[in-house]
């Protein structure tokens, strides 16, 4: 899904901005640092007199209902107030909306960031939670059937903090939650465009185009359709074409990596593509070292094989690539520095 993020404010945000986009890093604050004071408002009352009902009709006449009831109680408190520590990375699903342009992008002087949110997300899934604010007229409510579902955690958190106000409507926000506040990294093929304010200067678009060369982004700027209240979007030129990759490195094959005789007989016949997959995944920006080249025993089919390569992106992290024999030789015919020997059939 694609999702958006305006930025570029005076001089020294435009720096900051452009910074954090040559870091491949994002800043989610916490609540409390974001411009609704009503963010994160949720009531409780209604989940903590029906946990008090509960243990009442329930309870009667069991040693230490009372206590308990009171863990119960306490251990809520923690899981919302978990919401205070949280990170916040707030997005939109609109790049042409002019109040956005107005409030975000320093009255359409600045830019607005194109993300592919799975790649986004992907990164540092294990503590990123993402999903679309709802907007009411009232704060939510916690109830017991919360309590019930807590093990869908997305749901549990968007209530405690993906409410907003009607007001803020015209956002089309989705948020990106991570589990601790702050500088956050992400994988840099996450940015798929740049689009540039009506006002931006063209010193700075050149000045992002120069700073962020090599990545493949591509690049539009933003116009008024005649005589309407309408952007539109128009493609650029990359006035910094280069054929050097940001982040290229070929990392290297663990030793028995890739095995063809280990590979089951009834995928023989596509014995070649491991190579060409180990070639491909060492290829990968975050790879450190492949270790391992086979075919996919949950994802292929019968004639249909799905290969899958693991690769080491640092001492406590491993990442897997699953691609089909087609997919492999699409990316494959792409690779320009293979020497003689590695030429596979």
């Amino acid at each position: 899904m694609r999702v958006f993020k305006y930025r570029g404010g005076n001089e020294s945000i435009f720096i900051r901005d452009l910074e954090s986009l040559e870091k491949d890093t994002f800043w989610a604050p916490t609540r409390d640092a974001l411009n609704d004071p009503c963010e994160g408002l949720v009531s409780s009352e209604v989940l903590l007199s029906q946990i008090d009902l509960t243990a009442g009709v329930l309870g009667k006449g069991i040693k230490g209902i009372s206590s308990s009831v009171d863990s119960v109680k306490q251990s809520l408190n923690d899981l919302i107030e978990k919401k205070d520590s949280a990170g916040v990375y707030s997005l939109s699903k609109n790049c042409t909306n002019e109040l956005l342009w107005a409030h975000y992008a320093n009255s359409h002087k600045g830019f607005c960031i194109e993300y592919d949110l799975d790649t986004l997300v992907y990164f540092g899934r294990n503590d990123y939670f993402n999903f679309n604010v709802t907007y009411s007229d009232h704060p939510p409510k916690l109830n017991i059937n919360d309590m019930l579902a807590i093990e869908d955690k997305v749901g549990f958190i968007q209530k405690l903090i993906g409410v907003k106000s009607t007001k803020w409507d015209y956002e089309k926000e989705t948020r990106v939650i991570t589990s601790e506040s702050g500088l956050q990294n992400y994988d840099y093929r996450a940015v798929k465009s740049i689009y540039f304010g009506l006002r931006m200067p063209n010193e700075k678009r050149q000045e992002v185009m120069k700073r962020l060369c090599g990545r493949d982004i591509k690049y539009y700027h933003i116009s008024l359709k005649d005589n309407s209240y309408k952007f539109t979007t128009e493609p650029l030129e990359d006035l910094y074409p280069t054929d050097k990759k940001y982040m290229y490195s070929i990392a290297p094959i663990a030793e028995y990596a890739v095995d063809p005789d280990a590979l089951n007989e009834k995928w023989s016949e596509f014995s070649p593509y491991l190579h060409k997959m180990a070639e491909i995944v060492r290829r990968e920006p975050y790879c450190n070292e492949v270790q391992m080249v086979e075919v996919s025993f949950d994802k292929s089919k019968l004639g249909k094989p799905v290969f899958f390569g693991q690769y080491q992106r640092s001492k406590s992290r491993h990442e897997n690539l699953y691609l089909t024999p087609k997919e492999i030789d699409e990316r494959y015919s792409k690779i320009s520095d293979l020497s003689a020997e590695l030429e596979y059939v």
